[in-house]
């Protein structure tokens, strides 16, 4: 069988895509042989300005898919499923990831139209793989698809996440010193910072906590002002791009992820964090009670008093911190990439049947 997975081009906001193109190449080769699976890429594609991206993802690209043949064609990222009008249907599957560009407000209508220009060419193909049933859901009900031809496969945790060896020592070398609270993302208005910070805020004078943030990636301009506004500067600290290799002893060292989208398809952070023995609190949208399966606390992602709340039971509550951790442990060992390769091959071998 021989499969071309279609990328989609390397974006810093979106690279949890990468990171999904990158581990199911692998899982695939590892099933299929490393001939038998080809990724595709546009070369010299471009992010900005506007119209250059447009033309290289919707024009460049599309003739590029045009001229590959494959078994099986599968586009890893739904905001490239216009790829597919230039597929054989017959022979192609779509990863649906999440529906934030159509559930949530603030996105440009360019934005809007492109995207269901993509689900467009989605609704010809084959068979559809949702990372959650949330996802799904929402796909199913953006599009006429038939529900049956929709297959939930689960993203992964790489092996690489796990307990650190010598926390203590972690956290000195990261300069972590007081209660530590992490955040793992990037700045888009879903995910949803400026209560983040808002809840941190909270927590420090509300519950009195003495407690510092720290978030891997940066913040925009209006929300180093909200930092600054709250007088939290001495206590928030940025580590810019984690390389992938030091991001498990970042989870390892924290005390708690505070992980609050206003909507997930799927929600890697969680996991990970989980996955190196650190409690979560998450918001309750999208997929992530899903996902968490009761291993996190879950709050409001619009209550700041809820979020501040949870991540104070788990800073001050030894015993729950504990049990958070266990549950977390297990919970994270049930999601890996063997797996996921395992639910997409068994997607592309019932595609074979027909």
């Amino acid at each position: 069988m021989r499969v071309a997975l279609f990328r989609a081009f390397p974006d810093p906001f979106r690279t949890s895509m990468a990171i999904y193109a990158d581990q199911l190449a692998r899982g695939l080769r590892a099933r299929l042989g490393e001939a038998d699976v080809r990724e595709i890429e546009l070369g010299g594609a471009r992010l900005a300005p506007g119209w250059a991206r447009y033309w290289d993802q919707y024009v460049r690209y599309q003739r590029l898919a045009s001229r590959v043949d494959a078994d099986v064609c599968h586009v890893l990222d739904h905001g490239y499923g216009h790829l597919a009008y230039r597929l054989p249907p017959e022979r192609t599957v779509v990863t649906f990831h999440d529906a934030v560009v159509l559930k949530l407000p603030g996105v440009s209508w360019r934005t809007r139209t492109s995207l269901r220009y993509s689900l467009g060419a989605i609704t010809r193909v084959a068979r559809v793989i949702a990372d959650s049933r949330a996802a799904r859901d929402d796909f199913l009900a953006h599009t006429g698809y038939p529900a049956e031809r929709v297959a939930v496969v689960y993203p992964g945790v790489d092996d690489a996440f796990r307990p650190p060896s010598d926390r203590a020592a972690d956290r000195r070398a990261l300069g972590f010193e007081r209660p530590t609270v992490l955040h793992v993302g990037h700045t888009l208005p879903y995910m949803n910072l400026p209560r983040i910070i808002g809840a941190f805020g909270r927590l420090v004078r509300d519950h009195g906590i003495d407690a510092a943030l720290v978030k891997v990636g940066g913040f925009s301009a209006d929300q180093r002002a909200q930092v600054a506004r709250l007088g939290l500067a001495d206590r928030v600290t940025t580590l810019g791009r984690v390389p992938f290799a030091d991001l498990s002893r970042v989870y390892g060292a924290a005390d708690v992820l505070l992980y609050a989208p206003l909507h997930a398809g799927f929600g890697l952070p969680p996991l990970e964090a989980m996955a190196c023995g650190t409690p979560v609190v998450c918001s309750d949208r999208g997929s992530l009670p899903e996902v968490t399966g009761g291993a996190a606390l879950l709050a409001e992602a619009e209550d700041e008093h809820a979020l501040a709340a949870g991540v104070a039971r788990v800073l001050a509550e030894p015993a729950r911190r504990a049990a958070l951790r266990e549950q977390g442990l297990a919970r994270a060992a049930r999601f890996t990439w063997t797996a996921t390769a395992d639910g997409v091959l068994d997607v592309y071998q019932g595609l074979a049947r027909g």
